[in-house]
């Protein structure tokens, strides 16, 4: 499995993301080797456009007054902490200024984003092959070998966790200058407990998105296009298009076996694919890729939930 953990606090993260997973499409061999089953991190080059969009969607959301604000909070306990009241307090007014920035900016927003994170675990293997490694597992945990399964199942993961970190405008502003007037009247201790305090007041989401549905909608992208490729024969361009949406389908296996979504939800989107074959290159192709496109949105909405 390949797993990144990513941090977002300029305009590199997207390069960042893209980085850590920039393989070049493989396809698994079949084999019942665990070993084998991790081996297949590639990424397909189709999904990494999705991937940039992602991070570069959540960024745009990021205030840099918001950033330097978090970092200058930080910065300020760790002065405090080599008791430096002096660097503490000067970096509290500057962080105090920022957040003023930010209220007039921003006089209606109650969290303003200052940080993405990014964490990717990327397991790629064939579907059949993970099924049957589930299977294995099963009979373990029917055989009360609970730790055996649990070994087969460790990184059976296959998802992009993006966290973002906001300000509460409405509470954090206030609890730094009382933490600035803390120093002021040098109560260092109190000062160090209330940045703390006002630290703990971040607010983190974690928006958790499925990697197999992602490279999914890339092959489909990818097929859809090829729908209008001009300088392609037809017959080439249909079977183009036949292993491009069979492999966003195997793709949408893996995702279903690794319990991203309900059984129902797939079958819907199974259909949508299967429609397309019928239809490649006649006047209902474009409203079968339309439907098959809303189908996969409204499946994304229903799977790519955020948590605390």
């Amino acid at each position: 499995m390949n797993k990144q953990i990513l941090k977002s606090t300029s305009a590199t993260v997207a390069i960042a993301i893209i980085a850590s997973a920039g393989m070049a499409f493989s396809v698994s061999a079949a084999t019942d080797s665990p070993q084998a089953l991790s081996a297949s991190t590639a990424v397909p080059k189709e999904s990494l456009a999705a991937k940039r969009q992602l991070l570069a969607e959540r960024q745009q959301k990021i205030a840099q007054e918001a950033l330097e604000a978090v970092t200058g909070t930080q910065h300020a306990l760790m002065a405090l902490q080599t008791n430096d009241t002096k660097k503490a307090a000067a970096l509290l007014q500057d962080v105090s200024g920022k957040l003023d920035m930010l209220l007039a900016k921003y006089p209606k927003i109650d969290l303003i984003s200052a940080n993405v994170e990014a964490e990717v675990d990327d397991f790629d293997s064939d579907s059949a092959q993970v099924q049957k490694r589930v299977d294995q597992a099963d009979t373990l945990l029917r055989e009360h070998k609970v730790q055996d399964a649990r070994y087969l199942l460790d990184e059976l993961v296959s998802e992009a966790r993006i966290t973002t970190t906001s300000i509460p405008l409405g509470t954090y502003p206030a609890a730094v200058k009382e933490a600035a007037k803390l120093i002021d009247q040098g109560k260092t201790e109190e000062a160090k407990e209330a940045l703390y305090a006002v630290l703990s007041l971040l607010d983190k989401t974690t928006e958790i998105i499925p990697l197999p549905v992602l490279k999914a909608e890339a092959l489909l992208t990818a097929a859809s296009e090829l729908e209008h490729k001009s300088d392609l024969k037809k017959e080439t361009s249909r079977d183009q298009i036949l292993k491009l949406t069979d492999a966003a389908k195997d793709k949408l296996k893996l995702a279903e076996i690794l319990g991203y979504g309900a059984k129902e939800d797939y079958k819907q989107l199974y259909d949508a694919i299967d429609e397309i074959k019928d239809v490649i290159h006649t006047q209902k192709a474009a409203a079968t890729w339309d439907k098959l496109k809303s189908t996969l949105l409204a499946f994304k909405n229903k799977i790519i939930h955020t948590g605390k």
